[in-house]
Order: C-alpha cells, then structure tokens, then sequence
C-alpha cells in the first residue's frame, strides 16, 4: 500500500553556486553522496531532489529531520536508493514505510526526483 509520495525539481545552478561557497554542504550531504557526485553539481542536485522528495512522502518537509539523514545511494547498476539515518529513519517507522522507490531525471538546468513510499 502506498503510504505516501513526493516530488521535488531544483536549478542544478543553484547547488553549483552552493559548491562554489562550500556552503552547507556537509549539512545536507553525507560523506558517501560527496565521493559519489565527483564536484559534479548535476548529481547532488539529485540528490538534494531525491531527499526533498522522501521528506514530502513523510508530509513534513524538513521539518523534524535534517537532510543529511536522506542518503542517496546508487546500486550496482547505478539505479538510486535511499537509505534512512536518525528521525527520518524514526519517521519512516512510525509510518510503517517498508520501502521508499525513487526515481531521479536532469535536464542540462534541472533535476528531478520522484519518490514512494511503501507499506509492503
């Protein structure tokens, strides 16, 4: 049963200004999604998509869990998913959201993510 679902679209500009200052970048990005963009500000907006997308599955926004607490991460076949840290994996509990499905797209100026979030 779907329990929830989210979509978010940003200006891949706006995270490449936010690299150019190193702003915030360390709250709202883990370790892993670092290594993983390479400096390319098309991947964490993304990213940044993909956990503004979860949080509105929960119907919150970020109010109540920090992003750092969305990861993104890709499979073995390159495929996105979320894993879940602190009060948004605390959230998803409460909800008896088993599996959230993600969906990432970007164009040349924006990226997009598509979320689900799942009672199996």
């Amino acid at each position: 049963m779907i329990i929830g679902i989210g979509t978010d679209l940003i200006e891949i500009e706006r995270v490449a200004q936010m690299m150019k200052r190193h702003r915030v970048l360390d709250r709202v990005f883990t370790k892993n999604e670092l290594l993983h963009a390479k400096g390319r500000a098309s991947v964490l907006a993304g990213d940044f998509a993909a956990k503004e997308a979860v949080s509105k599955v929960f119907g919150t926004g970020f109010f109540g869990i920090e992003p750092f607490e969305i990861e993104v991460l890709r499979n073995e076949k390159g495929a996105p998913y979320i894993k879940l840290f602190g009060k948004a994996k605390e959230m998803a509990r409460k909800m008896s959201i088993k599996k959230i499905h993600l969906s990432l797209t970007n164009t040349e100026y924006y990226a997009q993510a598509f979320a689900i979030g799942e009672d199996l």
